[in-house]
């Protein structure tokens, strides 16, 4: 890693005793490898037993593991599967926080559909997805 500028460390000290940045990017890789293969158990595993899940961010909060694997298997059902969900560009991490950029493609009633996100991902303590945010809307799905 580069050295910081003096400026830089000074706005970044607050992030000290954070998770490894790497950690974190793991994570979001293997989050988009387990949402292609609609794999909901494996998707909840990634999250904290008293995590929230808020996907779009403007919907409903699911909170604890149960109920939110319950939600990727109430979504995977709905989707033709397998997908292929992939980050667009790089995973930016502050701390135990981090977002990214995401690709879903899928099809819906046989045609081709992507969808863009940018997710945002709280990490508590032991690495687990304590909160998640999507941010998407109407304007994200694309028929091509």
């Amino acid at each position: 890693m580069p050295e910081l500028p003096e400026m830089a460390k000074g706005q970044l000290a607050g992030q000290a005793g954070a998770l490894p940045a790497e950690h974190i990017r793991d994570v979001f890789v293997r989050y988009t490898e387990l949402f292609s293969d609609c794999d909901d158990d494996g998707v909840a595993a990634l999250y904290a037993e008293d995590a929230v899940l808020r996907d779009p961010v403007t919907g409903p909060a699911v909170q604890g593991r149960q109920a939110i694997r319950d939600w990727y298997q109430m979504a995977f059902d709905a989707m033709d599967c397998p997908m292929d969900m992939r980050l667009e560009g790089a995973v930016r991490v502050a701390g135990n926080l981090a977002a990214a950029a995401l690709v879903v493609r899928t099809h819906s009633n046989g045609q081709p559909l992507r969808v863009d996100t940018l997710d945002v991902m709280q990490f508590n303590d032991d690495g687990l997805i304590a909160a998640m945010d999507a941010y998407f809307g109407p304007s994200n799905y694309h028929m091509d």
